[in-house]
């Protein structure tokens, strides 16, 4: 009971610190992405925060929580309307996560290899997400509310999440979960090693230094997006692998997955915050204000090359 308590306090800590960070992110996102010059890249991040925090509420707040004190805090027990919610929030925010992963590969394809600034829009991004919310949303009430099995819960016995199976009942469920991550992570891996490819044939060629500045920015954009879809891979491919490895006398192993879900959750502020330039002067203008300074040479015009 001891390892389980400190195991959930260190979920605890992890996912509330990256709830902290995702907050700071999320303002500056906000304002990049629906005003100024509406970015389409800042309007995916946003969109991945959205994601990242659903998440996160889940994993601090209910599934944390529950390991520290041994009990299901907030739901009362293992299963009922509650925890079916909570698994409903959390599925939301996953598949909402991995659609983000497609799209933002998508993007990258579509302006550095197709040099095509004119698709992903304000409004058509936009409109994307839409369908995208909508398509997460039913998602996740057919595997909580609707399919026979399986119901997504918190499990404080292994520590983690699982699909709540039924004797003799197939899981549905697995089947919608695998096909979104199968799928989201096909097409991603296909549009980066693309632009990869190009990037490296187009840095052979002799360039002038301003088509050599465009071409490093979106390159530090991919390298951002492929960072964050790393983590991405591990959390879904270890859920599906560790009820088949782990001995049924060490479910501590199980923990793992929660781990993974937080530093996937945190990756997308932490890459923000550490190498996104525009992000790290309006945090810096903001502190200036409070602290009555002068921020006229702090701001700058934002100049990202490749907005759509």
């Amino acid at each position: 009971m001891l390892l389980n308590w400190h195991i959930g306090l260190a979920c605890f800590c992890l996912s509330f610190v990256s709830i902290c960070l995702n907050l700071l992110i999320f303002i500056p996102v906000f304002r990049f992405a629906f005003f100024g010059k509406k970015s389409s890249i800042y309007l995916i991040a946003f969109f991945n925060i959205i994601s990242d925090l659903l998440q996160l509420f889940v994993a601090c707040f209910h599934s944390s929580l529950s390991i520290i004190f041994g009990r299901y805090v907030l739901t009362g027990a293992r299963i009922n309307n509650l925890s079916v919610f909570f698994g409903w929030i959390h599925m939301n925010g996953w598949f909402m996560e991995s659609l983000v992963q497609p799209v933002m590969a998508l993007n990258r394809f579509v302006v550095i290899t197709l040099n095509k600034n004119n698709i992903f829009t304000f409004q058509r991004t936009i409109f994307i997400f839409i369908i995208l919310i909508t398509l997460t949303s039913f998602s996740a009430a057919c595997i909580q509310y609707f399919l026979p099995c399986c119901v997504l819960i918190v499990d404080i016995d292994i520590m983690s999440y699982m699909f709540l199976s039924i004797e003799g009942v197939h899981s549905y469920s697995n089947d919608i979960l695998l096909v979104y991550d199968v799928f989201c992570t096909s097409i991603s891996t296909f549009c980066y090693v693309s632009v990869f490819i190009y990037i490296r044939n187009a840095n052979r060629n002799v360039e002038d230094s301003v088509q050599s500045n465009k071409r490093k920015q979106e390159a530090r954009y991919l390298f951002q997006f492929v960072f964050i879809s790393i983590f991405y891979v591990a959390v879904w491919i270890l859920f599906q692998i560790l009820p088949y490895i782990v001995p049924a006398d060490q479910p501590i192993w199980f923990s793992s997955v929660p781990f993974l879900v937080t530093l996937n959750c945190s990756s997308n502020s932490v890459i923000y915050l550490m190498y996104n330039t525009e992000l790290q002067k309006s945090l810096k203008s903001c502190f200036c204000r409070k602290n009555g300074q002068s921020v006229e040479s702090i701001v700058h015009p934002t100049r990202t090359l490749s907005t759509q």
